[in-house]
């Protein structure tokens, strides 16, 4: 765990990816956050890209974003320099037919 915790605190950009589920992050975001807690305050600076997944609409989205921001805003120097939200996909394979598909590749591209 030190040496992914090292990695981090060395990256420059950071992307959030999450699925929502019941109106909050995956676990598997929760716990990846709570791992940082022992560099809490050195979590470096990062330009910070979110893409998060629902099954509904927008604001079923916003809804999380507290989670993610609050970690966030714990980074010495951050920019929240994208973020794509997929709505409306609750089954595996569907964000395959929506113009954020591409979106998501060509914000990866330009990083």
């Amino acid at each position: 765990m030190a040496e992914i915790l090292e990695l981090f605190q060395k990256a420059d950009v950071l992307v959030l990816a999450t699925p929502v589920y019941f109106y909050g992050i995956s676990a598997q975001m929760k716990t990846f956050i709570d791992r940082t807690y022992p560099i809490w305050q050195h979590l470096g600076k990062k330009e910070v890209y979110y893409i998060i997944s629902a099954g509904l609409g927008k604001d079923i989205i916003e809804r999380s974003l507290g989670d993610l921001d609050g970690f966030v805003e714990h980074l010495e120097e951050y920019k929240i320099a994208g973020r794509l939200y997929a709505t409306d996909v609750m089954d595996a394979g569907l964000v395959e037919n929506k113009a954020i598909y591409k979106e998501a590749y060509n914000m990866g591209y330009a990083i």
